[in-house]
């Protein structure tokens, strides 16, 4: 049952990831050719990343309350309905702005405590000395279809328009849902409160999800380094599009084969992590990685072509399972139960703290000053955080065995911390 709940879990987060890079090229595309407007990108990311902010810091304990699986699959089913939204009515021939930020303010409203869930049931279905290897699996599957998901959707945009990929899109969200339903059930939730729902008590669950990082503050910095290489990252690909045709002249087959380039340097970063093994000179790698990951997209600021934008987005790639695979299994190993969907909430929160501005400031940059400028921007800050958390004497910690205070419900044995450190 444990395999069972395992392989249809990782089944449903590829088929998302799968349909997200349709659905994402879709949306982009759609306002780019409605509008033509560089800040109509930034808004329709805004308009996406507001509402799942939102819900992530309020929704959090629900993720705790609710059957997670269930839960899932309650959260794809209103991702689905609002794809439907402008598939239909594009079809229709009756297509509006307004309709795409509807549906993207739906879509990132349901997907901000998708991701979490997934991972708050992970501990429970795999084993604690295969945490990292369940972990790592997941985000190679989803690394794999980042890979065929981007250059599939700008080949069919290109030759058919977007409309056919939001429809690829719903038809993967309903596969995901049909998977999810098929799942055993994962026990009692987390939280069962004998007197009902309360306001204070709700609130109460909401502040818990982030005692995990009062009591590991060195897990909190390093959750700050991966928000500012999102503002960073954000601020690129938001616009992806207008960068790709008005500087690269080229079309919606380019902008797919950037994002396949990006997951390859994902899924290389995740072989090179396995053949290492064990990272004990962590702040080195990790700001290491985020600094260089800067510099590249400042020189690509100064190279504007389509083979150096690959290289970018290739080493960009790379870069981050060094921040993400490891960072999900530590939180996995030190993170009570009935905390993790809450813990894995406010991870989330803060990694994405910043993205909303880096979406903002992407449209305002590109349209005032134009893309050199923007790269330019987008590498400086990461490679200077990272010069400046080099000379933090509190990330010495990170670097050789740790180990951490006990967490309420967690066994002083569970606690240790010896693994890698990320993210």
């Amino acid at each position: 049952m444990q395999k069972r709940s395992y392989y249809g879990l990782l089944s449903t987060v590829s088929l998302s990831a799968f349909g997200d890079a349709f659905g994402l090229l879709a949306m982009e595309w759609l306002v780019y050719e409605l509008t033509g407007s560089k800040l109509a990108m930034g808004a329709l990311a805004l308009s996406s990343m507001i509402p799942e902010q939102v819900l992530r810091l309020l929704g959090s304990p629900l993720s705790d309350r609710l059957p997670r699986v269930r839960f899932m699959a309650c959260l794809a089913s209103l991702r689905l309905l609002a794809l439907l939204l402008p598939l239909s009515l594009g079809l229709a021939g009756h297509l509006q702005l307004w309709q795409l930020f509807a549906a993207a303010s739906l879509s990132g409203a349901c997907s901000a405590l998708f991701l979490p869930t997934a991972m708050a049931v992970i501990p429970g279905v795999a084993s604690t000395g295969k945490l990292m290897r369940a972990f790592a699996i997941i985000d190679g599957c989803k690394g794999a279809a980042a890979l065929l998901g981007p250059a599939l959707a700008g080949i069919l945009t290109a030759a058919s328009g977007a409309l056919p990929a939001l429809g690829v899109n719903a038809v993967c969200y309903s596969a995901a849902i049909a998977t999810l339903l098929w799942l055993p059930r994962t026990g009692k939730p987390a939280i069962t409160p004998a007197t009902g729902f309360s306001v204070s008590g709700y609130l109460r669950e909401v502040t818990e999800g982030f005692s995990f990082y009062r009591q590991f503050p060195a897990m909190l910095v390093i959750m700050m380094m991966a928000a500012v290489s999102n503002l960073s990252s954000i601020a690129i690909w938001t616009m992806m599009v207008p960068y790709v045709r008005e500087v690269l002249h080229r079309d919606a087959a380019a902008v797919g084969t950037l994002s396949t380039a990006s997951a390859l340097g994902y899924l290389a970063g995740l072989g090179i992590i396995s053949l290492i093994g064990e990272i004990r000179q962590r702040r080195a790698v990790m700001l290491g990685s985020l600094g260089l990951s800067g510099i590249i997209t400042m020189i690509w600021g100064f190279m504007p072509s389509y083979g150096f934008a690959l290289f970018a987005v290739f080493a960009a790639g790379l870069m981050g399972p060094f921040f993400s695979s490891l960072s999900s299994s530590l939180h996995g190993r030190l993170v009570p139960g009935q905390l993790q969907g809450r813990v894995n909430s406010v991870r989330f929160l803060i990694g994405g703290s910043l993205s909303p501005i880096g979406a903002f400031a992407a449209g305002a940059v590109a349209e005032l000053y134009g893309f050199p400028v923007l790269l330019l921007a987008a590498g400086l800050l990461p490679a200077l955080y990272a010069g400046v958390a080099f000379c933090l004497p509190g990330l010495k910690t990170l670097d050789g065995d740790l180990s951490a205070p006990e967490l309420p419900g967690r066994r002083p044995r569970d606690v240790n911390l010896t693994g890698d450190l990320s993210m």
